[in-house]
């Protein structure tokens, strides 16, 4: 039979009292800190320096996310993807329980085509599936717009996939949020987040020029370094269309997409561009 369960701490007086100030000092360092150098990735490790700058935020009941070694359950012999420490939302109930894991600000003022990516367990426990899904605000009173859903059964290290982070600006912040089915715990490690500085573009000696922009059908690629193959993310971070090209030129037909705004992935012997569209 499946439970809960809850570890009450106890403290003497003059320890509670030492307890909440450290609770107060953490809080407010968290509160000021902001990442504005790129990339950046969160271990989730007792030694990482940003850890304690993360909040929860209580979407449905009260169920926390912790740092742990090893899931709460369905986890038999997993360890973390890189060090020791992962996020773990335990999952260990069937109310639906969704708590936001909201990330420090991150200032984008000085930046382009900022991306987050990580690794993530969601294992099915039949027949149950938990819902992890990521989040997005330009500010601390903006609202929250979901980027991302993952809904299937991964029991191994997955990775998520580098997610397009829109409307970028300088007090930014992702949420990494799981609802429970009673699914076994979903696990999150190596969260990064990476951004092209702004006149400094990381690919520069493989510079991808793409027209027009705006258009309707055809999109004209062309580099003075091969282009193997290029990826349509829309902007919830979803892939909706890839091509192979293996030339310095080519073209992408987006024909088929809805109008809007989307995001390419251009591979090259250098490394990646990324680029905005807009189809008509």
């Amino acid at each position: 039979m499946r439970q809960n369960y809850h570890q009450n701490l106890f403290f003497a007086p003059h320890k509670r009292q030492f307890f909440l100030t450290v609770v107060l000092l953490t809080l407010a360092l968290g509160a000021n800190a902001q990442i504005s150098t790129f990339p950046w990735m969160e271990t989730f490790e007792d030694s990482s320096p940003t850890r304690s700058s993360w909040t929860q935020i209580y979407e449905v009941n009260n169920m926390s996310w912790t740092f742990a070694t090893s899931p709460s359950t369905g986890g038999g012999g997993i360890t973390a993807y890189e060090g020791v420490k992962f996020a773990n939302y335990p999952g260990t109930s069937h109310n639906f329980d969704k708590t936001k894991l909201v990330s420090p600000v991150f200032d984008f003022s000085g930046v382009t085509n900022p991306t987050v990516s990580f690794y993530y367990r969601n294992p099915f426990w039949d027949p149950d599936q938990n819902w992890l899904r990521i989040f997005y605000r330009t500010s601390p009173s903006s609202a929250w717009v979901q980027i991302a859903e993952f809904h299937s059964d991964v029991r191994a290290w997955a990775f998520s996939e580098e997610i397009a982070l829109p409307s970028p600006s300088a007090t930014y912040q992702i949420a990494v949020e799981v609802e429970t089915d009673y699914g076994y715990a979903t696990t999150v490690d190596a969260l990064e987040v990476k951004a092209t500085a702004l006149g400094n573009r990381e690919f520069s000696k493989s510079l991808v020029k793409y027209y027009p922009n705006p258009t309707e059908k055809l999109l004209n690629l062309s580099s003075t370094e091969a282009i193997s193959d290029v990826t349509v993310f829309n902007l919830l971070g979803q892939k909706v269309l890839e091509s192979t090209i293996n030339s310095n030129e080519g073209q992408l037909d987006i024909s088929s997409l809805t109008s809007g705004n989307y995001v390419i992935h251009a591979n090259t012997e250098k490394g990646k561009e990324i680029f905005k569209i807009v189809k008509k």
